[in-house]
Order: structure tokens, then sequence, then C-alpha cells
């Protein structure tokens, strides 16, 4: 009975996610006023002559370009790192809870195991930003920067 209940749960959840628009661009942006503070970031929904509009938490953002100092694509690379220590963590609890032993040497095993695996993540997540490819927009509010900005996007 249990088993038929989240079989039943999972089909119909299932069926709610599908009536979400389907985004369009998948290209990640980080915008950055003319001081150089992060004013939005989000997925890009559309851009026209006269603002940016990105996607965050299922609610769309809209900027103004003259609000706009610069853009980043791409996340930064703490994001990396901090994801594969995540995995690196939930690697070794996984491993290590699925050996045998007594209740205090698994103890000893998942603190080693978890500080280890996560620094290796972390390191791995390290070495995955230098191939990141990041590009930096200096938009600075002009529009001839901003319409260039908005081709060069168009064009990929």
């Amino acid at each position: 009975m249990k088993y038929l209940i989240l079989i039943l749960t999972f089909s119909l959840c299932y069926s709610l996610n599908a009536q979400e628009k389907e985004l369009k661009s998948k290209t990640f942006l980080r915008v950055y006023d003319l001081n150089g503070k992060k004013i939005a970031k989000g997925k890009l929904l559309s851009t026209d002559k006269s603002s940016l509009t990105l996607k965050r938490n299922k609610n769309p953002i809209t900027i103004s370009f003259e609000n706009i100092g610069s853009i980043k694509t791409k996340r930064s690379g703490g994001n990396n790192i901090l994801m594969g220590a995540s995995i690196g963590a939930g690697a070794a609890i996984l491993l290590i809870s699925g050996s045998g032993g007594s209740p205090n040497d698994y103890d000893v095993l998942t603190g080693i195991g978890t500080l280890i695996f996560t620094v290796g993540g972390a390191g791995i997540g390290a070495i995955t930003t230098i191939d990141k490819n990041s590009r930096t927009f200096q938009i600075n509010g002009d529009p001839i920067k901003w319409e260039a900005f908005r081709s060069l996007l168009n064009s990929n």
C-alpha cells in the first residue's frame, strides 16, 4: 500500500511540473550596477532596447540598461567549489555508511572520510574554475555598448 501511494504521488506531481512554460535561454547572468555592486542574477529571459529581463526564483526581474555597469556570464568560481565539496561530503557519507563495523569505528571513519572527501571535492571544484570561460561585459549605461551586448547575445 505504501508503494502505491508513493507511485501515485510522484505521478501526480510530475504532471504539475509540466505546466510551467519552458525557459528559452539557459544563459546565467550576474548584473552589477555602476558602482560595481551586484544588483541581480538569474537566467536570461529577454532583452530589448531599454532593459534586460532575468528570471530568478520563477519571478522576472527587469533592469534598465542605464543602471547596468557590467554583466558577467556564468556563475562565480565559488559555486564550483561549493558543489564539489558538497558532492565529496555526500559521497563520503554514502560510502562509509554502507560499510560494516562497530559504532565507534563508524564515527571516526565518517568524520575523517567526510573531511578528506570534502577537501578533495573542493579541490576538484577549484580546478574546474580554470576552464569556466566566464565573460564580463562593461555597459556603464552606454546605449552603444548595450546594443553591442544585445547583438552578441542574439548571435549565440
